[in-house]
C-alpha cells in the first residue's frame, strides 16, 4: 500500500472513528440512568420489536443501497438511489398489514404489551431503511464528516429520549417515541444537506430497470442472506430466548449484547466502512487489497482482545458497578458471550468481502449452515434439562468456530498476490 493511500485509510479512519466514539460515548454516559428507570421486561418488550423491524427493513430497499457504493459511474449511483426508495416506500406501505394481527403477534412473543406498539413498525421500517441509503450515498461521495455528524445526533436524540421520557413516566412508550425521533432527525438533517441530489435524479424506467438488472445479485441473493442473517441473530433467537426463558432473561441478554458490542462497534464500524470502500476501489490489485484486509483485522483485534479479557475476567462485576445490582447477572451472559463476540467482531469488519468478489451465493450457503447450527443448538438445548447458562455455553461455542472459518474462508476470496 502506497504511504499516500495508507494516510488517506488513516485519516479517513480517525474522522469516522471520532464521530462513532461521541455517538457511542452518549449511549454510556446515559446507560446507568437508562437502566435504573427501566425494568428488563420492559427493554425485552423494545428488544423483540426492534427485531421485527430489523428483519424488514434490512430488504427493504432490496438491498440495492449497498450498490450505490460500486458503479463508477455517478449517473448509475443516482439511479440505484432512486431505485432504492422506491422499493422502501413500497415495502413500508405493505407493513401496514401487520396491524391486522397485532394480538396474534404479542402472543407468538407471549409478550401481551408488544401488541400496542405495532403501530411504530411500518414508519420504523421506512427510517432504518432509508437511513441507510443515505448512509451509502454520503459513502460514495466520501462526506465522512456528514456521516459522523448523523450518528451524533441519532444517539444523542435516541438515548437522552430515553432518559427524559422514563423520568416523567412514559414507560415503555418512551422507549419506542424517543427510538422513532432519533431515527426522524438525522434523516431530515440529511436531506437538508443532500437535497441537490433530488434535481438531479433520473425518473427514467428504463435506467431503474438496467441498474436493477445489473445489480440483480443483490436483491436475488445478498437480500436473502441479510434476511436470514437478521432472522437468525435476533428475531428466532429472541423469540427462542423468550419463549423459553421469559422476558427478563432475554431483558439481560439484550442489555448485555448491546452494551459489550457498543463499545468494540467504535473501530468496527468505521473499519468495516473502509475496508469496502478502499477495497472495491482497488479491482485488480489483490496486493493492495490483501494488506487492507490485514489491516483492517489487526486493528478490530487490537481493540476487542482486551476489553473481552477484561470482560471474562471481571463481567458480573463491571455490569453490577455499571448499570445496577439488577443487571449483574447480564455480566455473566456476557462472561459466555465473550469468546463469539470477539470473532464475530474480526469476522464482521471483513464480511463485506464476498460483495466485492461477487460470492454472495456461497457466503449464503456458508452463513445459513453457521446460523442453523447455532440456532439448532439453542433450540435442542431447550428441550433438555440444562439450564440457560449451559445452554448459551454450547451456543457461544458453535458460533466461535462458525466465525473462525468465515475469516478464513473471506481471505481465501482475495486473488493470491505477492504482498
Amino acid at each position: 500500500m502506497s504511504s499516500k493511500s495508507s494516510r488517506s485509510f488513516t485519516q479517513n479512519f480517525l474522522i469516522l472513528f471520532t464521530g462513532n466514539s461521541i455517538g457511542q460515548a452518549i449511549p454510556f454516559l446515559l446507560a446507568p440512568f437508562i437502566s435504573r428507570i427501566y425494568k428488563p421486561e420492559e427493554i425485552a418488550v423494545q428488544e423483540n420489536f426492534l427485531a421485527m423491524a430489523s428483519l424488514i427493513a434490512i430488504v427493504a430497499a432490496g438491498r440495492f443501497d449497498l450498490a450505490i457504493l460500486i458503479p463508477t459511474d455517478d449517473k448509475k449511483a443516482k439511479s440505484l438511489f432512486s431505485l432504492s426508495f422506491i422499493i422502501t416506500t413500497i415495502v413500508s406501505l405493505l407493513s401496514l398489514i401487520t396491524l391486522l394481527f397485532t394480538n396474534q403477534i404479542a402472543q407468538f412473543y407471549n409478550t401481551p404489551e408488544l401488541s400496542q406498539y405495532l403501530v411504530f413498525l411500518a414508519p420504523s421500517i421506512f427510517l432504518l431503511s432509508s437511513l441507510s441509503i443515505y448512509n451509502q450515498w454520503v459513502l460514495r461521495n466520501k462526506k465522512y464528516p456528514l456521516l459522523t455528524s448523523m450518528r451524533v445526533l441519532q444517539s444523542l436524540v435516541q438515548n437522552s429520549g430515553y432518559v427524559v421520557l422514563g423520568y416523567l413516566g412514559w414507560g415503555i412508550s418512551g422507549l419506542f417515541w424517543a427510538w422513532i425521533i432519533g431515527l426522524f432527525l438525522p434523516i431530515a438533517w440529511m436531506t437538508i444537506q443532500e437535497r441537490g441530489i433530488f434535481k438531479s435524479l433520473s425518473n427514467s424506467r428504463k435506467e431503474l430497470k438496467d441498474v436493477a438488472y445489473e445489480h440483480r445479485d443483490f436483491p436475488m441473493v445478498n437480500s436473502i442472506h441479510a434476511f436470514t442473517d437478521i432472522l437468525a441473530t435476533q428475531f428466532l433467537l429472541y423469540w427462542l430466548i423468550t419463549h423459553n426463558y421469559g422476558a427478563l432473561a432475554l431483558g439481560l441478554f439484550s442489555v448485555m449484547n448491546r452494551y459489550l458490542r457498543a463499545p468494540l462497534n467504535l473501530v468496527g464500524s468505521a473499519v468495516g466502512q473502509l475496508y469496502f470502500r478502499e477495497v472495491g476501489a482497488k479491482q485488480g490489485e489483490s496486493s493492495e487489497q490483501l494488506k487492507l484486509f490485514y489491516r483492517s483485522i489487526r486493528i478490530i483485534s487490537l481493540v476487542t482482545v482486551p476489553a473481552l479479557v477484561l470482560v471474562l475476567f471481571k463481567g458480573p462485576w463491571i455490569f453490577e458497578i455499571y448499570l445496577g445490582e439488577n443487571w449483574r447477572e447480564a455480566g455473566v451472559l456476557a462472561q459466555i458471550m465473550a469468546p463469539a463476540i470477539l470473532f464475530n467482531f474480526i469476522a464482521s469488519v471483513v464480511s463485506t468481502t464476498p460483495l466485492i468478489f461477487h460470492k454472495q451465493k456461497p457466503a449464503y450457503v456458508i452463513g445459513l449452515t453457521g446460523h442453523i447450527l447455532s440456532l439448532g443448538t439453542l433450540f435442542i438445548g431447550s428441550l433438555t434439562t440444562y439450564n440457560f447458562h449451559q445452554i448459551l455455553m454450547a451456543y457461544s461455542g458453535v458460533l466461535s468456530l462458525n466465525y473462525i472459518f468465515l475469516i478464513f474462508w473471506y481471505r481465501s476470496l482475495i486473488p493470491k498476490a505477492a504482498i
